[in-house]
């Protein structure tokens, strides 16, 4: 049975195989956290946070950033990740 040039959304899919041979495109992705933290001294922009570690020297001890920063780790560790508190 052959398809013609007849296409129906949602019926055919179209494979490009030259793209298996030039690789995938780096995904990018950046998360803004916006958390109830009151923070030692005031932060007006978005600050990048690597880790917990660092998330609690911007926003304070036991910081909600903190915890945050902690959970997307474990879920994926290539994004990057800001914050912002009140």
């Amino acid at each position: 049975m052959s398809i013609g040039k007849v296409r129906t959304p949602g019926t055919y899919t179209e494979i490009n195989t030259n793209t298996q041979r030039t690789g995938l495109v780096g995904q990018n992705h950046k998360i803004v956290i916006v958390t109830n933290d009151v923070p030692p001294s005031p932060i007006t922009t978005p600050v990048a946070i690597y880790d917990k570690t660092t998330a609690n020297s911007k926003f304070g001890l036991n910081s909600e950033a903190g915890r945050m920063i902690d959970a997307m780790v474990q879920l994926s560790q290539g994004v990057n990740v800001e914050g912002l508190g009140k």
